[in-house]
């Protein structure tokens, strides 16, 4: 019987997977069900609820929120890179997030013309170099847009995100997360993915598909690294 140890990368060392999507994809669902598969997994410590931890975000143009969060999502990495090679105890650390989350948001932002080419090719300038840099294994979850719409609807109306729901709604329309879907999937060939078309909470939680696809990955991963 193959154990989950004979998928990791190198030999009493830490590796990073990076998690990400469109907003209401099911990201903390399947991290939670990696969680419960296996204890080889851990989660990160790196999040930061914008919206709630930095209330000036609210007074931010697009840009300014585009390149905050660009910025974050390269320390995140890093630090995440970093932790990795301080410890040897065989574990998969998950992260919550990646380079490729800022690539899709600020190209979806530039093409309904809420950043300008300026500001647009100098995100695109950092997010390259973060790439050369960090180089994220990267795990995209992209179900369908309008199932994720739904879930987002579903999820507004169960309350308790009342501040998020009115600063982003612009963000949760079928039109913005059907052109997040769109750049999503520009990137499923690259070598450093893993592109899952499921991914909602319901789907996670009741199979073992997207699961065994990780460890195929991460096998895969391991294997470029021999």
């Amino acid at each position: 019987m193959r154990t989950i140890e004979k998928y990791l990368w190198k030999d009493d060392v830490m590796n990073v997977v990076f998690i990400s999507g469109p907003h209401g994809c099911g990201k903390t669902a399947f991290m939670e069900a990696l969680l419960e598969k296996s204890e080889v997994y851990i989660k990160d410590s790196f999040f930061l609820d914008f919206v709630n931890d930095l209330p000036a975000i609210s007074h931010m143009s697009i840009f300014e929120k585009c390149l905050l969060r660009l910025y974050h999502r390269f320390y995140t990495a890093q630090q995440a890179n970093l932790k990795c090679k301080k410890n040897n105890d065989n574990k998969i650390l998950l992260v919550d997030r990646s380079i490729y989350d800022s690539i899709v948001y600020n190209t979806v932002e530039h093409n309904m013309g809420t950043l300008t080419e300026f500001q647009y090719n100098f995100l695109s300038n950092i997010e390259q170099k973060a790439l050369e840099i960090v180089n994220p294994y990267t795990v995209i979850l992209n179900p369908d847009s309008k199932k994720v719409v739904n879930y987002l609807e579903q999820r507004a109306k169960r309350g308790g995100r009342e501040k998020r729901n009115r600063l982003c709604r612009r963000e949760d329309t079928l039109e913005y997360i059907s052109m997040m879907h769109d750049e999503y999937s520009k990137i499923a060939c690259n070598t450093n993915v893993l592109y899952l078309e499921g991914g909602l909470e319901e789907n996670v939680k009741e199979t073992n598909d997207v699961y065994l696809k990780c460890m195929e990955f991460l096998e895969h991963r391991k294997g470029d690294r021999k």
